[in-house]
């Protein structure tokens, strides 16, 4: 045996060396360690995250503003402005009752100056520590009035969702933070796209085969009206998709849920803290959501560039018959007239003119609409005006029938702006000016909010926002698979009335425009637009049932 050999089994001190005895003190040593670094880590963090100042919910006597003696910080908070005590309160675990106690005992029973005297108590008991706490949790909710230029882009397709669906498209813009979601220009609309992107928060990528938009066939001398009346009917013709948009029930569920998500955060903050401007108010925040949704959904609305916008809700009809003295609503088809084949007949004797040589043209018959108001107008001025029109069709029980189970939209837009739509867009983006500089001011104003509250709001608010926008595009395109609109922008009134009477021409459809409902040309009935469901609901309010109207 070696000498190496003979001493490795010993160490400095002559005791045999024992392997396990090691490895034990070194996992107790590791673990002794770990602890404390824990201990002291997890300190500071709930210093960072959750630690506010301990606050007795003690109750508090109303003081009066002559008696100095009975501003007794002890009955307010039972803060010390001892820097070593202002560290434990704040290094100590979140106590919400306490919290939401002590902002309770300022503003209750007492008028508003005597509030704010209570209010100033309690700050001149806060600790430098704390005080710094809250400052920078006023100055991080402060990010709350910039957050709908966070969430994202405005977007073609949650403009499809505000026609296609108007209740969904409402809760979206509640959800938008005051963001504008929808394109303000025209050339946001006209753009053609194979499909859409979804700002590549939707999968796009799928399986499933989706109805092809319809080719436009532009052939000579066919004017694009006509083009675009060939692809309505054959998109009414298309008898693929006909789902009834459950998944789209479930979007709006979920933005009614982060909706309410960000009425509770609102409550959270306001029950703990005050406003040393509004000391007795408690629901400053709920205010605040409020006047943003309502400046969302006002700057929105109003910054669609088109005034004028014509729906009309399309499918298929069954065979009906209607009575020949329903109103017609579109122009007659060109009657043949036949006219002589020589312009110079005049010297030809009256007994062979009958025998002339005559040639076929078609004229179109001046349509004389006949309202409410029983003068003649124009197929637009026409529908604004409203035909007196009710009645029954027949079917057929003998024949068989089918329709269209699911409607789908066209919409005619015409391009500008009107001089009172001008002004609603100023004053629009006035009142969001407004109510971006007054969040501001009231969140850097608001006094003892605690920074865990301040960072949980902000990440219920903020993912609020992120969600619903990713909801409204999940919805879109799910109702865009069956391709449920057709879209053109034209540039005059006479242009959008020559589109709308080209569709209204087409036989077997029934068109839902403007409270009327007709069917092959003859309005059939009318209806009152604003308690409409579709008015509401959209496409998820389905088609007019015409089995109601039959005799």
């Amino acid at each position: 045996m070696s000498l190496n050999e003979d001493f490795s089994s010993f160490d400095q001190h002559g005791e045999p060396f024992l392997f396990q005895q090691a490895l034990e003190n070194i996992v107790t040593d590791t673990i002794h360690r770990s602890e404390i670094i824990c201990r002291r880590l997890g300190s500071r963090l709930s210093f960072l995250l959750i630690g506010i100042p301990r606050a007795i919910a003690s109750p508090i006597d109303t003081l009066s503003l002559t008696n100095s003696a009975a501003l007794n910080i002890s009955t307010v908070a039972d803060n010390s402005t001892n820097p070593v005590e202002d560290v434990k309160l704040l290094t100590g675990a979140f106590d919400w009752k306490s919290w939401n106690q002590r902002a309770d005992g300022i503003r209750h029973h007492v008028d508003r100056a005597q509030c704010m005297v209570k209010l100033n108590a309690v700050l001149s008991a806060i600790g430098p520590v704390d005080q710094a706490s809250t400052n920078a949790s006023s100055g991080a909710l402060t990010l709350l009035p910039t957050a709908g230029a966070l969430i994202g882009a405005p977007s073609k397709e949650l403009w499809m969702l505000y026609k296609l669906v108007p209740i969904a498209g409402v809760l979206s813009m509640m959800l938008s933070l005051g963001g504008n979601i929808v394109p303000t220009e025209a050339s946001g609309y006209k753009k053609k796209v194979p499909r859409f992107s979804y700002m590549g928060l939707v999968r796009t990528r799928s399986n499933e085969v989706e109805i092809e938009e319809p080719e436009e066939v532009l052939e000579q001398e066919e004017s694009d009206s006509r083009v675009f009346a060939n692809m309505v009917e054959r998109r009414a013709k298309d008898l693929r998709g006909g789902q009834r948009f459950m998944r789209v029930w479930i979007g709006i569920i979920l933005q009614l849920f982060w909706i309410g998500v960000v009425m509770v955060a609102c409550w959270f903050i306001g029950s703990g803290s005050i406003l040393f401007w509004w000391c007795k108010g408690w629901g400053w925040m709920w205010l605040w959501y409020l006047t943003v949704a309502a400046s969302s959904i006002l700057e929105n609305m109003a910054g669609v560039p088109f005034t004028d916008q014509w729906t009309l809700r399309v499918s298929r009809a069954p065979k009906v018959r209607i009575s020949e003295d329903a109103p017609l609503v579109r122009q007659p088809k060109p009657t043949a007239v036949f006219w002589p084949a020589e312009d110079n007949l005049s010297d030809v004797p009256l007994d062979k003119l009958k025998n002339a040589p005559t040639v076929q043209v078609f004229e179109e018959v001046p349509l004389v609409r006949r309202t409410a108001s029983g003068r003649p107008t124009e197929i637009l001025d026409a529908l604004r005006a409203g035909f007196n029109c009710t009645g029954q069709v027949i079917r057929d029980s003998n024949e068989p029938w089918s329709s269209s189970r699911v409607p789908f939209y066209v919409i005619i837009s015409q391009e500008g702006v009107s001089g009172p739509h001008a002004a609603l867009r100023v004053f629009s983006k006035a009142f969001a000016i407004g109510v971006f500089v007054t969040g501001t001011a009231i969140f850097a104003s608001a006094q003892l909010i605690a920074m865990s509250m301040a960072i949980a709001v902000l990440c219920l608010v903020l993912a609020a926002g992120v969600f619903g926008r990713v909801i409204a595009l999940w919805m879109v395109s799910e109702m865009m698979k069956t391709k449920p609109v057709l879209h053109r922008v034209v540039n005059s009134r006479a242009l959008a009335a020559e589109y709308i009477d080209r569709i209204l021409k087409i036989d077997g459809l029934v068109v839902d425009v403007m409270g009327h409902v007709i069917v092959n040309g003859r309005c059939i009935q009318r209806h009152n637009q604003i308690f409409s469901l579709a008015s509401w609901l959209g496409l998820l309010a389905g088609l007019f049932n015409i089995g109601k109207l039959t005799g």
